[in-house]
């Protein structure tokens, strides 16, 4: 009888122990009995809380590891989480949560050596991607920033440079490249020769990185029909009002320049290239030119043929 009470009694203690608060203080482990666990704070409504209660330093870049989470391959992988000091001060509005890689004990430095980590501002609405101290990737109060930390725009993409290097790749075979610099927008072929350009001040640029005009043209132009803004035509040339230049003046200023009057020379041409819409006025000029020429000497032809008539008739 004896036997079976102690026995009950054993029985009593442990259900009573199993319903027991419990306390581990010198390693702050908690048990309130209601179903939660902490480590490091004594009460918290999840069902385990942990609580780093030592200060985060005041110097950029001070961290403090508040969980790690790891295994091991052949390798000691752990998933570490810090409170990171992103500015000089004292209070949350510069720290943040720093989520990042660390192996074997390595890389465990957060924004300059921790690996493929994600890091979230609570005060600037600022979460970032990136690896060691390279951040890729930023959403800032709705932002997207790819290659930038402060994207301005829904999407803010940040090259480090315009020379086709480092960019935007586009199209799933023999990709290309899309670059935007501090002059503009820059797209190149998948061998890095640039196809198309446009500079902020609105110069766009086709096989060229510098258009000098509003559209420039590196290779052959092909289209069904161009319709030109002209300033001006030669129809003057017909008023009564026009001088026209005697045959011999113009074929001494041949003679001498070997070109026509006001058509600019050979060199010009190579030089500066050609202008289509002046130049077309001045050939329709020329032909309307011509055109006076062939009509005063068909008057002489006329008055030659009515004198030769004439003389024929004496005879």
């Amino acid at each position: 009888m004896k036997k079976v009470s102690l026995t009950i009694l054993a029985m009593l203690c442990i259900v009573q122990l199993c319903h027991a608060q419990w306390t581990i203080a010198g390693n702050n482990i908690y048990n309130s009995n209601t179903g939660t666990v902490g480590v490091g704070i004594s009460s918290g409504s999840a069902k385990f809380a942990v609580y780093q209660s030592s200060a985060l330093g005041s110097v950029a870049k001070n961290n403090l590891l508040l969980s790690s989470v790891g295994g091991s391959t052949t390798n000691s992988v752990q998933n570490n989480i810090w409170l990171v000091r992103n500015a000089a001060g004292s209070d949350f509005t510069t720290s943040r949560l720093h989520d990042g890689i660390s192996i074997d004990g390595s890389y465990i430095t957060p924004q300059t050596d921790t690996r493929t980590w994600w890091e979230r501002d609570p005060t600037s609405d600022i979460q970032s991607w990136g690896t060691a101290a390279n951040t890729y990737l930023t959403i800032k109060q709705g932002n997207l920033g790819l290659g930038t930390t402060a994207p301005a725009a829904k999407l803010d993409v940040t090259v480090g440079s315009s020379n086709f290097t480092n960019n935007i790749k586009f199209g799933d075979t023999n990709p290309g490249y899309l670059a935007a610099g501090t002059t503009g927008i820059f797209m190149s072929n998948n061998v890095g020769t640039p196809v198309f350009t446009v500079l902020h001040m609105g110069n766009v640029g086709i096989g060229q990185t510098n258009p000098q005009n509003k559209l420039d043209v590196n290779g052959t132009i092909h289209s069904k029909s161009v319709l030109i803004d002209l300033n001006g035509w030669s129809d003057y040339v017909l008023k009564k009002a026009y001088q026209l230049r005697p045959l011999s003046e113009v074929k001494d200023y041949i003679e001498q320049n070997q070109h026509l009057p006001e058509i600019p020379s050979e060199l010009e041409m190579i030089k500066k290239g050609l202008d289509v819409s002046e130049m077309n006025k001045l050939l329709m000029k020329k032909v309307e030119e011509l055109t006076l020429y062939l009509i005063e000497q068909n008057k002489r032809i006329d008055q030659q043929q009515k004198q030769i008539n004439s003389l024929l008739k004496k005879r």
